[in-house]
């Protein structure tokens, strides 16, 4: 007996052998049922057989493999810093005396410190470029002094230095005018408020100190320098001082103007 797979709606041939038969002709319905079983069997190889895609399936099967996000992975910088460092350095005797795993583990170490210190500074130096836009106006805003402050001290817990000078440094000149000592004008700058605050005052203890701090406002203000804690903290003792600072009255002023209008008086 012979068999074999055949599609749906298919018989398997089946051939039957009489040993003790003499050779005969086949009869037409042998043929038939040999053509049909041998089609029968070619579609069953033909089912098997793995099916050939046109143009257009294959343009459509490259297109989905590509849009696979493998494809499309950018390396970072850590990656290429390092293929870098691999490229061209060997890594595991660049410390000599221990196992190159060791010399590796410390080249990646100190590599990794380099980076974050590198970042660490740019991040600094960008900071202190972009906070503030340079002004020829020490005001730029209708804030009054407690918004000012509040922004100043928030800046401050951030490490943002550069900021809170700047910040505070303007809260103490608006504080200045909402107390009637100077009247802030459009486009007055530090130096222009330290004068008309000195006007105010006259030889004020804190006036000298205040010209200082209008010195480091532009200064931070236009780049040239980069505060730290230290100038924030000498900021805040300028502000807590000229929160104590009045104007003199006029019998301050009679006080002290006599004695320097009168040739010859006793000091």
């Amino acid at each position: 007996m012979w068999s074999s797979d055949a599609p749906p709606g298919c018989d398997p041939p089946v051939l039957r052998v009489d040993p003790s038969a003499s050779p005969t002709v086949s009869s037409p319905g042998s043929l038939r049922r040999a053509a049909v079983g041998a089609a029968c069997a070619t579609g069953a190889l033909a089912a098997k057989a793995p099916a050939t895609p046109d143009a257009e399936e294959a343009r459509q099967a490259a297109s989905k493999e590509l849009s696979r996000p493998v494809y499309h992975e950018q390396p970072d910088l850590w990656d290429r810093i390092w293929d870098w460092i691999l490229d061209h350095l060997d890594t595991g005797s660049m410390v000599p005396g221990v196992p190159s795993w060791v010399s590796t583990t410390i080249v990646v170490i100190v590599t990794a410190v380099v980076i974050a210190l590198l970042i660490l500074l740019l991040t600094k130096i960008s900071s202190a470029r972009r906070v503030v836009t340079p002004s020829l106006s020490v005001l730029t805003d209708d804030r009054d002094a407690a918004t000012l402050t509040r922004a100043a001290d928030e800046a401050a817990e951030q490490a943002d230095f550069t900021t809170a000078v700047v910040e505070r440094f303007r809260a103490i000149i608006r504080s200045l005018d909402e107390r009637g000592i100077i009247d802030e004008y459009p486009g007055m700058t530090a130096l222009e408020a330290a004068a008309l605050t000195h006007q105010a005052l006259g030889e004020h203890r804190i006036v000298p100190a205040l010209h200082e701090a209008a010195h480091l406002f532009d200064a931070v203000l236009y780049g040239r320098v980069i505060p730290t804690s230290s100038q924030d903290q000498q900021m805040r003792d300028l502000a807590d001082q000229m929160a104590t600072v009045t104007r003199p009255t006029r019998h301050d002023r009679a006080v002290v103007e006599p004695a320097a209008a009168v040739p010859g008086a006793p000091a």
